[in-house]
């Protein structure tokens, strides 16, 4: 998958693993609510990512999702999903996926997941990523 970007500056800019099914499945299903323009997608695993000035390292991105707002602030983890979910007009998601209080239940989860999500992948991801392409394009 290519880098993606909209003609005006996106309000958050997420940086994942390209060559993780289940988390291309996540990027096409956010690409497909994307008709404002306000995320962009940058696959860390395209040749020159680190090059690119970025200022987030390859090693950091595979670990777990990073994505940076528009005014430069970076985000680790499970509130890149919330913020990428409230632009993608997925407020119950973006809601939930926010609350302060579930943050020791949520990141803990995201880390295990993450680190882990190339079994994961291997397992269901093709799977996932079939349905993604085939209904949500």
């Amino acid at each position: 998958m290519q880098t993606t970007t909209a003609t005006t500056t996106p309000e958050l800019t997420l940086y994942y693993d390209g060559q993780c099914p289940l988390c291309v499945a996540e990027i096409d299903f956010l690409q497909s609510r994307n008709a404002q323009g306000q995320l962009a997608f940058v696959d860390v695993t395209q040749t020159g990512f680190e090059a690119a000035g970025h200022n987030i390292s390859c090693e950091a991105a595979m670990a777990q999702i990073h994505g940076r707002t528009a005014d430069g602030q970076v985000l680790v983890g499970v509130p890149v999903f919330a913020s990428a979910y409230r632009l993608a007009k997925l407020p119950v998601l973006a809601w939930l996926l926010s609350r302060k209080w579930l943050m020791p239940v949520l990141q803990p989860a995201y880390v295990l997941f993450a680190k882990h999500r190339q079994a994961i992948s291997k397992r269901i991801g093709p799977s996932v990523l079939k349905f993604s392409k085939r209904f949500l394009r």
